[in-house]
This record gives C-alpha cells, sequence and structure tokens, in this order.
C-alpha cells in the first residue's frame, strides 16, 4: 500500500468480460486516443504475454504485464506491487487493469479493498456473437456481469438486431443497475470508462456519438448542506446519471470533499486543498439526458441557507 510521501493513486478502471469479448481492442482504441495517460495493466493466464505488446504498439508507454497466472489467484499480490510501481512512475491520469477472460472480478476487488485501494469502475465486456456460448462455458461470465458497474456489448456490428435484442435482454436479467453501452470495433467515450474530468472541461464527445448519455457541468460558489447533496446525488443516480466526479464544500466542514458517483455508488473523501477555490462546487455529471435535466435544478437545491453559511465562513476563518 502506498505510504504518506508517495504519490496519491489515479483511477483504477477494472475491465472484465470473457475471452474474445474485445478487452485489448478497447484498450488498444482508448490508448491511440492520447488524451489520456493511461498506466496499463495487463493478465493473460499464458505463459506467453501476447496482449502486452498489441498495447505496446497502441500507445502504452507504462505498462506492466502479469502473465503465467490470474489476477484473482496466484497473481493476487502482484496487481497491488503493479498498482504502487505504476503510481510511482509519473504523472497518470487513470490505471486500467486488464483481466484474463477467466478472472473473477470479485477477487480483484476484495483484494484492492484490503490494502485500502479505491476501485473507481468495474466494466465488463460482452460479445454480442458468442454470449450463449460463453455464458455456458463457465459461471465466470455470470459473475463478470454481476458485478459490473458498466456493461459494453461488443461485435453488434456482426450480428442482427433481434441477436442484439435478445443479448441485452439476458444480460439485463443479470445486472439491472449497470447501464448497458454498444461498442463497435472498441469506440466507446472514454469518460464512460474512466472518471470525467471535474477541471471545467466537459467531455463533450459523450453527446456525438451514438449513446443516450450526455455530460453536464454544474457549479456553485455557495457551500452546500452534506446531506441534502448526498440525497439528491443517490436520487439522481435513480433516474440515470451513472457518473460524477468532482469538488465540493459542506457546513459541516472547513475542508472540501472529492465527489464520486459510478452507477450508483456514491464515496465522498475528506481533501485538504492549498487554497479554497473561487468557486467552491465544482461537477461532471454523465448520465442519461431526462436525468441530467433535472441535476442543475436539483443540485442548486443543496446549496445551504444563509445562516448555516454565515456560521461555516465564521469557523473557516478561526483556523485560517
Amino acid at each position: 500500500m502506498l505510504t504518506q510521501n508517495e504519490p496519491a493513486l489515479p483511477p483504477i478502471t477494472l475491465i472484465s468480460g470473457f475471452l474474445g469479448s474485445g478487452k485489448t481492442t478497447l484498450l488498444r482504441r482508448l490508448l491511440a486516443r492520447a488524451d489520456r495517460r493511461i498506466g496499463v495493466i495487463v493478465n493473460e493466464f499464458g505463459a506467453i504475454g501476447i496482449d502486452g505488446a498489441l498495447l505496446e504498439q497502441s500507445g502504452a508507454g507504462q505498462l506492466i504485464e502479469l502473465s503465467g497466472g490470474c489476477v484473482c489467484c496466484v497473481a493476487g499480490s502482484d496487481v497491488i506491487v503493479a498498482i504502487e510501481t505504476l503510481a510511482s512512475s509519473g504523472p497518470l491520469d487513470a490505471i486500467a487493469i486488464e483481466t484474463s477472460g477467466l478472472a473473477e472480478p470479485g477477487a480483484i476487488v476484495r483484494q484492492l479493498r484490503m490494502v485500502d485501494i479505491p476501485l473507481d469502475a468495474l466494466v465488463t465486456l460482452v460479445s454480442a456473437t458468442d454470449y450463449e456460448q460463453a455464458l455456458a462455458a463457465t459461471p465466470l461470465t455470470a459473475r463478470q456481469i454481476q458485478l459490473a458497474d458498466l456493461i459494453v456489448l461488443t461485435h453488434g456490428d456482426l450480428v442482427d438486431e433481434q441477436t442484439i435484442q435478445h443479448v441485452t435482454a439476458r444480460v439485463c436479467e443479470l445486472n439491472q443497475r449497470a447501464p448497458l453501452v454498444p461498442a463497435s470495433y472498441g469506440e466507446v467515450a472514454p469518460d464512460l470508462i474512466f472518471s470525467p474530468r471535474s477541471d471545467g472541461r466537459l467531455p463533450s464527445e459523450l453527446s456525438h456519438q451514438h449513446t443516450e448519455f450526455h455530460a453536464l457541468n454544474w457549479q456553485a460558489d455557495l457551500p452546500l448542506r452534506r446531506s441534502t447533496f448526498e440525497y439528491t446525488v443517490r436520487d439522481l443516480a435513480a433516474k440515470g446519471i451513472f457518473r460524477a466526479k468532482g469538488i465540493v464544500y459542506c457546513t459541516d466542514s472547513p475542508w472540501a470533499d472529492e465527489v464520486h458517483l459510478v452507477a450508483g455508488r456514491l464515496r465522498l473523501s475528506a481533501l485538504r486543498l492549498a487554497q479554497r477555490p473561487a468557486l467552491l462546487c465544482r461537477l461532471v455529471l454523465i448520465g442519461r439526458e431526462q436525468a441530467l435535466a433535472e441535476a442543475r435544478a436539483a443540485l442548486d437545491s443543496c446549496i445551504d441557507s444563509a445562516e448555516r453559511i454565515a456560521q461555516w465562513r465564521a469557523r473557516c476563518a478561526e483556523i485560517e
């Protein structure tokens, strides 16, 4: 685990899916865009690593390959060391872990939690061409789908619409929580895979693709009431907000909170900034258009009362 003096971990995304579902193709597309510094950990079940070589050709400058075992078992401890190595090797926007098609993602998630390494999202790829065969081959296929925060349906260009609808229905039976998005040749908006940026830049490419997801930038110069904010964000998640990331101030603390929402899982972490920003609250949200239409007014309503804000400012002034 990283010590206090070591660099903070970038967001970590676990990319899962049965053999042949398109995980390496997806990663190669993301790396080829070159709009993010992505560290990659690739795990192959066999002793000879092929995926790592392919990803290096696609621009994975910082890549660690774990071969000859599965990260959820014999190479499990190695993935923790690999994460720490990548985090120490230079500035990164994200770390992607491509698991073997035979990996059980729940075991990896538990290993990360044991050493307090937060997982940003678990993305599972499902091939429309051989879903039934993969499901019949091993119960791992169903487990990979059930645990997913986001499901990417691949190879839809190789089957007819009836097959796509059938596979979609079957997948949704296993996981009703995770959004399902189609992808051809690994093309998926990066902000669906990795955390959206909270630096004011909107992930505008979402609205340019054939997807039901869009983006919204919300900001406020006043602190929030924590209980109202947490309730509101969870309510928006239930209505179709998939991701949210940013920084907010709440009146029960002089310190900022870093906000992460992924597929209904909300996490607020205390964040001590060197200087309080002029805009106290700033969020990027990704979700369905109808949910985003309600989001701005709903978040505005989380701003605390004038009396409580005045009390908060007085407390902050005492410790500055």
